[in-house]
C-alpha cells in the first residue's frame, strides 16, 4: 500500500464508477483495476461490492475511507512543514570538482538542491582532483568530489559515489612507438608515458608500476586528465586514465584502448568535507541530500 494507491482508493469511494475515475486520473480501466486488487490483497478484505448496474463500499472499505482520509492529511500537512523548513535553509556553499565530473555527477546534485533548497545558491569551482582535499583543508570550498585516500583523516567526511576502473589509452593515429604499443601485450617500457603531475591517479599508475615491475619512460607529467588525453591523442605517449574521463572525452575517436592484463586498483570516487562543516546549516541540507542522490552507488 502506498500514498498513490490511497489517493485513486479515495477517488473510487468517492465517484463509485470506475470509468470515470480512471479517466479522471489518465489511467487506463485495467490500471485501476489492479490498483484496487493490490489494496484488496495487502488488506485481505473486499473494499467494493460490484456488479453490472453499482458499485459500492463494503464496511471494510468505509473505513479505509477514514484511515485514507487521516494519512493524506497529515502528508499534506507534513509537506507544508518541509517547504517552510526548506525556504528557511539559505546562504551560500561551494562545490569542487572535475570538468567531468561537472558534466557527469554534479548535474543531479545540484538541481536536486536546487528544487529542494531555492533560497540556497550554489557555486561550482573546477580543478584537478589532487587539489581536493587542500581547498577543503584550506576552507576554499565546503564540498569537493575526491577520491577516497588510503587513510582518511578523521577531521574529513566521505560519502562514496562511484568505483572508477583505469582505461590504458594510446594514439589512434601511427606513431613512432606503434610496433611496441600494438602488440597484444603492449611492450610498456618501450612506450612514452603522459601521467599526472600530482594526486591519486598518479599514484595508482606509479603503484601498478611497481607491482608490473616496469621501468616506465615518462614523456610528460601534466596536470588535469584531459589533458593527458589530449597529449595522448596528439602522439606524445600513451597513459592510463579514468574511465568516465576517456568516455566523456571529445577527443575519444583519436584515441585506442590498449590491452593490459593486469589494470591499476580502481578508485573510489566520492565528495568529501570537513566535519566540523555541517554544523552550518545549509552543510548539512546538503550533505544529507546528496547521500539520498547517491544512495548506494
Amino acid at each position: 500500500m502506498d500514498f498513490k494507491e490511497l489517493e485513486v482508493f479515495l477517488h473510487l469511494s468517492q465517484s463509485l464508477h470506475f470509468a470515470r475515475t480512471a479517466e479522471d486520473l489518465h489511467m487506463s480501466p485495467s490500471t485501476l483495476s489492479r490498483t484496487i486488487q493490490r489494496l484488496e490483497a495487502d488488506l485481505n478484505q473486499t473494499l467494493f461490492e460490484r456488479d453490472n448496474r453499482s458499485v459500492k463500499l463494503t464496511p471494510s472499505g468505509l473505513k479505509l475511507v477514514e484511515f485514507a482520509h487521516s494519512v493524506l492529511q497529515q502528508l499534506s500537512s507534513l509537506n507544508s512543514e518541509l517547504v517552510q523548513q526548506n525556504k528557511s535553509i539559505s546562504g551560500e556553499l561551494t562545490l569542487f570538482c572535475t570538468v567531468t565530473a561537472a558534466v557527469i555527477y554534479a548535474p543531479k546534485l545540484l538541481e536536486a538542491f536546487k528544487d529542494l533548497y531555492p533560497a540556497a545558491e550554489i557555486k561550482l569551482a573546477t580543478g584537478d582532483v589532487s587539489l581536493a582535499f587542500e581547498k577543503i583543508e584550506k576552507k576554499s570550498v565546503d564540498f569537493a568530489y575526491a577520491v577516497l585516500p588510503k587513510k582518511l583523516p578523521d577531521q574529513y567526511e566521505f560519502h562514496s559515489i562511484e568505483s572508477i576502473d583505469f582505461k590504458f589509452i594510446g594514439p589512434a593515429m601511427g606513431t613512432d612507438f606503434s610496433q611496441y604499443m600494438d602488440k597484444p601485450t603492449p611492450d610498456w617500457e618501450q612506450l612514452p608515458f603522459v601521467i599526472p603531475d600530482a594526486g591519486p591517479v598518479r599514484e595508482r599508475i606509479l603503484d601498478w608500476f611497481k607491482q608490473m615491475k616496469i621501468k616506465p619512460n615518462i614523456y610528460a607529467q601534466v596536470s588535469g586528465h584531459e589533458a593527458i588525453v589530449s597529449m595522448t591523442a596528439l602522439g606524445c605517449g600513451v597513459s592510463a586514465i579514468p574511465a568516465p574521463v576517456l568516455e566523456h572525452s571529445p577527443l575519444n575517436n583519436k584515441i585506442k584502448i590498449l590491452s593490459a592484463s593486469i589494470p591499476p586498483l580502481p578508485l573510489n570516487l566520492g565528495i568529501c568535507t570537513l566535519k566540523k562543516n555541517l554544523k552550518r546549516p545549509i552543510n548539512n541540507a546538503f550533505w544529507e541530500l546528496l547521500k539520498n542522490v547517491y544512495r548506494a552507488e
